[in-house]
Formats: C-alpha cells, structure tokens, sequence
C-alpha cells in the first residue's frame, strides 16, 4: 500500500475521536448559546415592562441606563418604546436620543402653500434648480444641551418634540408626528426666499 495512504488513514483513525469531541462541544456551544438567548429575551421582556411601568421615575431610569449601556439592542428598544410612550419626558428623552444618534436629516420638500405668492415663486424655483430633497449634516452633538453642530457656527436644537435649525440664511422647525417622522415650515434661500414643509425620517 502506498505510503501516503497508510499515513493518511492513521491519522484519521487517530484524529477521529478528537472530531467526535469537537462535534460534541460544537453542539453543547449551540445549546448555551440557546439558552443565553433565551435568558436575554427575558431580560429585555423585563426591561420593557419597566419602560411601559406605572412608576415614571423607574421608567426615566431604566431607559438612561438602556440608552447608556453600550448594547446597541438595549439602545434600540429603549428609543422605540421611548418615541411611542405616552410618558411626554421619557418621549422627549427618547426625541433627542434618536436625533442625535444621526449623521445627517434627509428632508423631502413641497411648497408651503400658506406663504405669500412671491415665496412661493421662490420655492418652485428653488425645486426647479435642485430637487425636492434637502440635507443638514450633523458633525457634532450635545446630549445635554440637544444643540446640534451643522457647519461651522451653524447650529441646530432639540427641544422636547422639535428641533430648530438655521444653516446660513436656511432655517426651519419641525416636530415629530409620529416614531418614525418629523414636519415642520423650512425657509430656503437660493437667490431668494422659498417657503416649504419638510417631512424627514428619524428612524
């Protein structure tokens, strides 16, 4: 018999209860990792029955530390069950996180159709040159004070259920509607003044 093949086969022969092993720890692996899953359901099954708990403080709580604790899951969820509270605080909190987690708020355009002809004038003309779409960069956030950097001394704000922003002569206010969206008049300036609602995703 060919050499090779006799060296080959003793090793399988030797090796095979190692793989047996291996099998068997990969299938044990399998069954912890079940298990921690299921641990980590009930956890989060937990935690949000705080956040929908009759106790504010405890709800005001619980979603700092959620928020807080470097778990992009736990951040997650806090922030969703947050946005749809019936909590005002704990909904604001949960506001200001989700704007603030962003790199940039993508709004979609119409023309305001209760600002004066002229403005509106503008605003078409403005949609005629680049779009329906407009965008302000967040490069820098505070958590404390909800103050938002755009662009060099340009600045943005949430404040409970709204934001503010002016980027050079370009300002406008929208509130959030509902989880996933925000609305509000935004003013341009391209050559001249035009008058829109914005509509932008937060999540």
């Amino acid at each position: 018999m060919n050499r090779r093949i006799v060296l080959l086969t003793a090793a399988c022969i030797v090796l095979s209860p190692f793989a047996a092993g291996n099998v068997a720890v990969a299938q044990k692996s399998a069954a912890e990792m079940l298990e921690e899953a299921r641990a980590r359901a009930r956890e989060m099954e937990q935690l949000k029955a705080v956040l929908n708990g009759p106790d504010q403080n405890m709800r005001l709580a619980s979603f700092d530390i959620m928020v807080n604790s470097g778990d992009e899951a736990m951040r997650q969820i806090a922030i969703d069950t947050g946005l749809a509270s019936a909590d005002s605080l704990m909904q604001a909190m949960a506001f200001k996180e989700s704007i603030l987690s962003l790199n940039r708020i993508v709004m979609s355009l119409e023309i305001d159709k209760s600002q004066p002809a002229n403005i509106q004038e503008g605003a078409q003309k403005i949609l005629d040159a680049q779009g329906s779409s407009y965008e302000i960069p967040i490069i820098e956030t505070d958590r404390k004070t909800g103050i938002f950097k755009i662009y060099s001394s340009y600045k943005g704000q949430v404040s409970g259920l709204e934001i503010t922003f002016k980027y050079s002569y370009d300002t406008g206010t929208l509130s959030l509607v509902d989880e996933t969206t925000i609305k509000g008049p935004v003013m341009l300036y391209k050559g001249g003044y035009g008058g829109f609602i914005a509509t932008a995703k937060i999540r």
